[in-house]
């Protein structure tokens, strides 16, 4: 009977591989048309801009630089926004009048359509930044050099290659084993390279194409004909020994670490002091979770909370996080009520409709005012959603104020504020590094304050370490925030009020 039972598992597993393998590459040229859909979301904004920038004069007056801002804060993934005279830069978005003329980047690659694309373009003021200029007549604009990355599911193993009709170029991959690739199929949604089978999509009539496969194969009980294949109780016994193994793998999971963290008091909240820059009085606090297992190693908050994240467990870091945060200071914040602590949350968290209500009920409990707690959302959760902006709204509504954490560094063309309506941005502490590496009319930390200061926000400085920083943002923007190890480190409760 034994033999008999494994040999019909073995007969069934062998046929839901073949299954799985059919699903597995459906799921993945599901996904590749997903990211081709909204690469082609890209190129046509990128197109309409550039046909609109083409009809304009060439002339670099106020009504001129005001249009070219204008159709930045009007589109979704366009950075700048340039217009050329005989092929030299004379006015931008970002600058306005450029004078003497300056050279455009230069091409590397031609499109299908006659496009000239530069690749990896330096981002003035922000070290490591990089933008893709795209070029038409007389007119040019970028985007951020991982807006085409960025769109790609994160389950997929891919490579995204500019194909001209003679040969292939990998622009970017996260896989070994796509780098070499020289040669894409024509006509063909798929190819085989080094041993594995891949799906490839283009979005023609542009040159981008992506050639990918899923990273993991698809689980064997996940599959939607296994259950087709497996009879009456071949699998009763098969299935004790795969929930055994399901467990020790969930036990032994980092997300499985993390539940059990924060059952075991292994999770603590540190405040990292914010200061008003014209006085340099603490005026509020960053709430910091940190983790130290019970070997004494300490656990990256990037990595438990990119877990939290991608495991639906990130709501409920956030309400510990709360909750931490109103035991320990919730006397302190009763007599300070213009001191705020912010917390960091999630989109997930903001759409949640239980988060408000459980945010309130939590303060009116402690007898605190929404004005204690602000909730600070990072720049590449935002997305541009319109869920996500009513979601704000109601937040904002309540009396929390919404900052935009670590702006700068990801898509960080302001139209999206101006959509999302929130109070406060944090502005990434790599500028700080630009104020070492570059000058100062080198950064574009200026831009960013005047802007800004249109949209009516308030502006917070991170990672401040010398007083030379604080002096050149204090006389950039008086009435700005700041936080960093010149102010003070992250802080036990106990600490944060004591000097």
């Amino acid at each position: 009977m034994s033999a008999g039972a494994l040999l019909a598992v073995g007969l069934c597993l062998g046929f839901g591989a073949l299954s799985l393998q059919r699903e597995r590459a459906a799921r993945a040229g599901e996904l590749a048309d997903r990211y081709v859909e909204t690469a082609r979301l890209i190129n046509d904004e990128v197109g309409e801009r550039l046909e609109l920038i083409n009809a304009m004069p060439a002339a670099c007056g106020p009504e001129e630089v005001a249009a070219l801002r204008a159709l930045v804060l009007s589109a979704r993934f366009i950075k700048t926004a340039v217009r050329l005279d005989d092929g030299r830069v004379v006015c931008s978005s970002v600058g306005g009048p450029v004078d003497p003329p300056a050279e455009a980047p230069r091409v590397d690659l031609i499109g299908r359509n006659g496009r000239r694309i530069s690749l990896a373009v330096p981002q003035p003021g922000v070290p490591g930044s990089r933008l893709m200029v795209f070029r038409e007549g007389e007119a040019m604009v970028s985007v951020h050099g991982r807006a085409f990355v960025d769109a790609v599911d994160p389950r997929l193993d891919f490579a995204l290659v500019v194909d001209n009709g003679e040969a292939a170029r990998v622009m970017f991959t996260n896989t070994a084993s796509l780098q070499g690739l020289e040669r894409l199929p024509r006509g063909e949604s798929a190819l085989t390279f080094n041993g594995r089978s891949y799906e490839v999509r283009c979005t023609l009539p542009y040159t981008g194409c992506i050639v990918a496969d899923l990273r993991e194969s698809p689980s064997l009980w996940d599959s939607r004909t296994l259950p087709e294949m497996i009879g009456l109780g071949l699998l009763l016994g098969l299935t004790g020994g795969f929930a055994f193994s399901a467990f020790l793998g969930r036990s032994r999971s980092l997300s499985r670490q993390l539940m059990l963290a924060m059952r075991g008091g292994e999770l603590r909240v540190v405040y990292q002091p914010i200061v008003r820059l014209s006085d340099r009085r603490r005026v509020g606090a960053e709430a910091l979770l940190r983790w130290t297992d019970a070997t004494g190693k300490r656990v990256s908050p990037d990595a438990f909370i990119s877990e939290a994240e991608r495991n639906g467990m990130i709501g409920q870091v956030t309400r510990f996080v709360i909750s931490r945060v109103l035991e320990d200071l919730g006397d302190e914040l009763r007599r300070r009520p213009d001191f705020q602590v912010t917390v960091n949350v999630s989109a997930d968290d903001l759409l949640d409709g239980g988060f408000l209500p459980y945010l309130s009920a939590r303060l009116q409990a402690a007898r605190l005012p929404a004005c204690s707690i602000g909730l600070e959302l990072t720049e590449r959760t935002t997305d541009n959603s319109r869920e996500l902006s009513r979601a704000i709204a109601r937040v904002r509504e309540a009396g929390h104020k919404v900052y935009i954490d670590d702006f700068g560094t990801d898509y960080s063309s302001l139209s999206y504020l101006s959509r999302l309506r929130v109070d406060a941005i944090k502005i990434n502490r790599t500028f700080m590094q630009a104020l070492h590496d570059q000058s100062d009319q080198d950064t574009i930390a200026p831009q960013i304050v005047v802007m800004a200061e249109v949209l009516g926000l308030t502006m917070v400085v991170e990672g401040v370490e010398e007083e030379q920083q604080a002096a050149y943002f204090h006389t950039l923007a008086p009435d700005a925030l700041a936080q960093g190890w010149l102010f003070g480190k992250p802080l036990d409760a106990r600490q944060l009020f004591m000097s």
